[in-house]
């Protein structure tokens, strides 16, 4: 039997929004507060970047954001060009995790984690790919909640919000 595999599976907001999900809620768990919403233009597609995947894979949660960055300033380039892409992919998600009530929108610009709980079953039978986006995802909400506000992250990345 031969598996097709959809390379634009990776994109669709549900997919997606279980990467935000659990971005949000590893953000959660570091710094004890929900991400600024305008971290999710930046996280989503790098935990989506493939490319990034050996800069991850040679890393640990502890490594830390700052650190990776030192170790891979080539994260940046382009860096720009990427988010630019993936506008739509990120708004999308949003849309869908918020309608899905699994995300939640706060009045001080924060996204936190929804009423209603995703089930992690379906990331466990997902192909490896996938698997690790979510997992890249996870892994730069706790860079990312430990290394403070928005405007810092935004700034180590040289990107301005």
């Amino acid at each position: 039997m031969n598996v097709a595999y959809d390379i634009f599976a990776e994109t669709n907001p549900a997919f997606c929004t279980f990467g935000l999900v659990g971005f949000c809620r590893k953000y959660e768990m570091a710094s004890g507060k929900s991400p600024n919403l305008t971290l999710a233009y930046l996280a989503l597609p790098l935990a989506l970047s493939d490319d990034l995947r050996t800069s991850f894979d040679e890393t640990a949660v502890t490594t830390g954001l700052l650190a990776w960055l030192n170790r891979y300033p080539d994260v940046r380039l382009d860096l720009g060009v990427r988010l630019d892409a993936s506008k739509n992919i990120v708004s999308s998600a949003l849309r869908f995790g918020l309608s899905a009530r699994v995300l939640l929108l706060s009045a001080d610009g924060t996204i936190g984690l929804g009423a209603q709980k995703l089930s992690t079953g379906p990331i466990a039978d997902l192909p490896e790919s996938p698997k690790r986006a979510i997992k890249r995802a996870e892994r730069l909400g706790t860079w990312m909640g430990k290394a403070g506000s928005a405007a810092t992250i935004f700034s180590a990345f040289g990107v301005m919000p």
